[in-house]
């Protein structure tokens, strides 16, 4: 068996990085060149993946400051909302007081009328049957 010679051996390993990639030895310029070409356009669909990237989180965070804005303006609505509803919550509370104060003095006067009514009603009864009668000279009436 005879050893093959020095310039029949391959020259291409696997490269420890990727695994995959060929390691460009340093006496082949055609396959270093072929490899810094593929390692260059690497970097720069890289690089535009990145900026991609960072354009799409941009458009994020300008959607989330304007949803937070709108967020706040509708805040700011609900709140002026909720404190007339409150101002007008307290204005019905007072209306509602004062109606039911005049309900009780109404009443009130109510009851002394009706008593009043029963007194006067019960003086006419007393009246109408503990006063004397008065005699009618019709009522005696003589056929002369």
């Amino acid at each position: 068996m005879m050893a093959s010679p020095p310039s029949m051996v391959s020259a291409v390993t696997a490269s420890p990085s990727t695994g995959s990639e060929p390691e460009a030895p340093c006496c082949d310029p055609q396959l270093a060149a072929v490899t810094a070409e593929r390692k260059r356009k690497r970097k720069e669909s890289n690089r535009l993946s990145a900026q991609r990237s960072r354009a799409r989180k941009q458009q994020q965070l300008d959607d989330l400051t304007k949803q937070v804005a709108a967020l706040r303006a509708r805040n700011g609505a609900m709140a002026a909302a909720a404190y007339d509803v409150q101002r007008r919550c307290a204005a019905v509370q007072a209306e509602n007081a004062l109606l039911q104060a005049m309900n009780l003095e109404l009443g009130e006067r109510l009851q002394s009328l009706a008593e009043l009514i029963q007194s006067m009603e019960d003086a006419a009864m007393y009246q109408q049957y503990h006063q004397p009668q008065l005699l009618d000279a019709n009522m005696y009436n003589y056929y002369y």
